[in-house]
Order: structure tokens, then sequence, then C-alpha cells
């Protein structure tokens, strides 16, 4: 009998509009270098600060994606945006952390006239375990989307040929233990 592995659980939702179109406002400001901790092949990946108010739908996210079970304080650090234009890619990797995050801020139209896997994420697991490996994607993303997973979850993305540009910003989370900070 063949059974679903077990794997870890994924939260994806919607910015709303005003939280999206803000975050790439700031986004478009950035100016720090954030490649030397990032492998993305991609030109521009900058670390971003946004205001604690624009983190509300993550921090929402985060305490729905947990299910009360903490009630603690989060850490989000570093944060940063990639830019991501035509040719560019992410290796498979993972994060730093609990928990990460991923939002598309922009996404070009172009993407969805090409191939399923152009500038799509994929999320994997069970990769050392032959015959269990599981992958999600892959995951064509949309203007404000953005996703919650387990910082050491693996993860990709795909390139794509057409112009503009698929803006990201994900950032890593870290539950605050008591008497850890």
């Amino acid at each position: 009998m063949l059974l679903s592995p077990f794997g870890p659980t994924l939260f994806k939702s919607k910015l709303p509009e005003k939280y999206r179109r803000a975050l790439l406002d700031e986004a478009y400001q950035c100016r720090d270098d954030a490649s030397p901790i990032l492998v993305g092949q991609i030109e521009e990946q900058l670390y971003i600060y946004p205001d604690e108010q624009l983190m509300k739908p993550f921090y929402y996210g985060l305490r729905e994606y947990m299910k009360e079970d903490y009630n603690g304080e989060f850490e989000v650090k570093p944060m940063w945006v990639n830019f991501q234009q035509a040719g560019d890619w992410q290796p498979v990797h993972n994060h730093d952390g609990d928990f990460s995050f991923v939002a598309y801020l922009d996404v070009p139209e172009g993407i969805y006239d090409e191939t399923e896997a152009a500038g799509s994420i994929y999320f994997t697991y069970g990769e050392k375990q032959p015959h269990s490996n599981s992958i999600l994607g892959p995951v064509k993303p949309e203007k404000g989307d953005f996703w919650i997973f387990p910082a050491w979850m693996n993860h990709y993305v795909y390139p794509f040929k057409s112009g503009g540009q698929r803006i990201s910003m994900s950032g890593n989370i870290h539950m605050c233990l008591e008497g850890s900070y």
C-alpha cells in the first residue's frame, strides 16, 4: 500500500494590495548589497529594512501557521529583495532561522506565456530518503503571494526569458524563546 509521506506544513497567503505596493516602493529604495550572504545567481540582491507596520501580514500569517502554539516574539533578520531578471536563478538552498518567507512584490506578465517552470519556485522535502522525495512545484508566483515555510526546507527557482523583473522579498524568522533575547 502506498501512503503519502509525512512532510512539513507550508503557509500560503496574499498580501493586501496596500502592503504589496508599500513594500515594492521600499524595495526600490534599497541600496545595501546582500549578495555575500545569498546563493542566488541574481545581479541585484539587496537588504531591505521595512517599517514594522508593513510586516503585519507576515506576523499574522506566522501566527496562523503556528496555530497559536507559540506565544513568544519573533525576530525577522535578515530581510532582502531579489530583483530577478531574465536568465537569473536560485540554486537549491535553504535558510537560517526557524522559518523563512518569500513574498512576490512584482511579477512580469511574460512569465505566464513561458513554460510552467519559468520563474517558478519549487519546495523539496525528503531528498536524503530514497523513494520518499516530495516536491511542491512548479509554483508560478503571482503579485502579492507570500509563503512561510521551515527555514531548513530546500527550495529553488528556475530562470525565465521574458522582460521585466520578478521582485521577491524574503527573510529569516527566528523564534525568540524566553530568556534567549
